[in-house]
């Protein structure tokens, strides 16, 4: 019974799970008061808008230089390291084409979940 559900599970989040056609870049910091205030529900309607994976989330956490160090080997990863030079504040989410990896928008953290869902679904129409 256990092997069947979980097979049905498997299957189903397969045909779900489709590339991302966004990278997402959460730049965050424990010191952040906009982060502080906005992080949990942020979050929350991230993941409630991306029920069909066409983002793929990757948190920059720069509270402090060691933080920052280890969120730069992801984003190295992805070839971003460059690209997100001039994006050093917090409380941002950088969005960059994952193909090409062009920058498309920023959002901010401090957005209406609604206005997060809306923004969300505009910005992967084209891709």
């Amino acid at each position: 019974m256990t092997v069947s559900i979980f097979t049905i599970l498997f299957s189903v989040n397969a045909f779900a799970q489709n590339a991302p056609k966004i990278i997402a870049i959460i730049n965050k910091a424990n010191w952040c008061s906009v982060c502080k205030a906005n992080e949990e529900r942020a979050m929350a309607a991230f993941n409630e808008n991306n029920k069909d994976g066409a983002y793929q989330f990757v948190v920059n956490d720069l509270s402090n230089a060691e933080t920052a160090k280890k969120s730069a080997v992801a984003i190295n990863q992805l070839g971003l390291t460059k690209l997100m030079e001039p994006y050093q504040a917090t409380g941002i989410v950088c969005l960059f084409d994952a193909k090409t990896k062009k920058p498309i928008n920023q959002l901010l953290m401090s957005l209406s979940s609604e206005d997060i869902g809306r923004a969300m679904a505009m910005l992967k129409k084209d891709r």
